[in-house]
């Protein structure tokens, strides 16, 4: 008989930082989780009575809600408790084991009865701080003597990601660069000064498909909420990617595509080790296997094949001593165009007074454009499934994990697919996860 359990942390804090004094909970109603790579930021929700009864000799030390036996037991509201910006920890499991869940702040406390208690992850954090430090001196001096023509709002970044990385260093986030996306020439960026940094990290997403998103990882015996930022949010590995270009190019490209390019093309940039408030020794696998008629409830799964859909992606690029830009197409010749990239490459010229070396430049160029789209590509023609599975609360998933299915009567559903999302609820219905099924991964023979 497994039994159920849940331990909910709740922080007071200082400037988001999370004090000493911490508040415990292991009896809700209800709590709601949803986590996917493809949304900036993680939600949950906690439900719980209105009245908790708590005991005023752990003040300090922590807070149990418990029956109301002992005489030194007094009601108290809920409300003292949860309250907006305060940090929160969720651990679910079963049989005293348990996993964090989820880690952000409080957004909104709402209700009476019972109370709900809104929560983003760490990207509350992020949108707390400008992307644009104020600069008071350049702001005054912007706007006319008389206050008649408006300040200039807008501001030109030239290197994106570097630009992010030094912001996170002015408000003392620690952060690590593992692998550059090198073969991006993102170019200038024109964002607005009043933006915080989840809305630059969502200019990132709308212009060039770069994907931000936290995932709690292990690091040693450290737990870490870690951002990451990344073209290539699916995984796709060297031969993958070979083999999809190989199959979807554009035909007037000759140059074969260097090795070292690729590499490149399908790195990531990790941006990590945000706000270590913990420590724990817990462990998230990082793979499930889940078999049909054992510990899969129920499922709306669908087979999916890249040859489906017809689509094709368009990636340009500018250089400064030309206003005609060198440009790449790929996929289906007969697919609707879905996308253009634009790119900016404001540090080289072509050289046009030697043609056989500025031809042999294009058709890298063209090269390099192909496997930036083909990585677009791939994300829209991906063989595998669509639609969730409903299963228990453990094997832990998270989104980018692998998930193997096993024992079903469709062979087309037996394999290693990829984790897109988790919706994970806890309360009087049990501890279940709704999963969301992605890529293939690996075909079972």
């Amino acid at each position: 008989m497994l039994n159920l359990n849940c331990k909910i942390k709740v922080y007071e804090t200082k400037d988001l930082q999370p004090s000493g004094k911490v508040y415990q909970f292991t009896h809700v109603k209800n709590i709601a989780i949803n986590s996917s790579y493809k949304n900036f930021t993680d939600t949950a929700t906690i439900t719980i009575p209105k009245a908790i009864v708590a005991n005023k000799l752990n003040d300090t030390l922590g807070i149990e809600i418990a029956r109301r036996l002992p005489v030194d037991l007094k009601e108290r509201s809920v409300h003292e408790f949860f309250k907006i910006d305060y940090y929160v920890e969720i651990f679910l499991g079963y049989n005293g084991d348990s996993k964090p869940a989820f880690r952000g702040y409080i957004r909104e406390v709402k209700g009476d009865a019972p109370v709900q208690i809104e929560c983003d992850d760490m990207m509350y954090y992020l949108k707390k701080y400008k992307m644009v430090a104020r600069d008071k001196a350049k702001e005054v001096k912007e706007e006319d003597e008389k206050n008649q023509i408006p300040k200039n709002n807008s501001k030109t970044v030239n290197t994106p990601i570097e630009t992010l990385k030094s912001r996170l260093k002015e408000i003392n986030i620690p952060f690590y660069d593992a692998t550059k996306i090198t073969i991006e020439s993102i170019g200038d960026l024109v964002i607005d000064r009043r933006w915080n940094i989840v809305q630059f990290l969502k200019e990132l997403r709308n212009k060039f498909d770069i994907y931000s998103y936290f995932r709690l990882e292990k690091d040693g015996d450290v737990y870490k909420s870690v951002l990451y930022i990344t073209n290539n949010p699916c995984l796709y590995k060297e031969n993958e990617i070979n083999t999809f270009l190989e199959k979807y190019k554009n035909i007037e490209v000759k140059t074969p595509l260097p090795k070292a390019l690729l590499k490149r093309a399908i790195s990531l940039t990790g941006i990590g080790d945000v706000l270590n408030f913990f420590k724990k020794d817990d462990t998230y696998i990082g793979e499930g296997r889940f078999r049909f008629h054992y510990n899969i409830i129920n499922d709306s799964l669908k087979v999916t094949e890249e040859e489906v859909k017809k689509v094709r992606i368009r990636a340009e690029e500018y250089y400064v001593n030309s206003n005609i830009p060198i440009a790449s197409e790929i996929g289906d010749p007969d697919g609707a165009l879905v996308k253009k990239y634009v790119f900016h490459n404001n540090e080289e010229e072509l050289d046009f007074e030697d043609p056989i070396k500025c031809k042999k430049k294009i058709e890298e160029i063209k090269a390099k454009l192909e496997v930036i789209s083909g990585l677009r590509l791939a994300k829209l023609k991906q063989t595998g499934l669509t639609g969730t599975i409903t299963t228990f609360g453990e094997p832990f998933m998270r989104p980018l994990d692998k998930i193997s299915l096993e024992n079903s009567e469709d062979s087309e559903k037996a394999g290693v697919f990829q984790v897109e999302e988790v919706q994970r609820s806890y309360g009087t219905s049990g501890y279940r996860q709704v999963i969301t099924v992605g890529r293939l991964l690996k075909k079972e023979k």
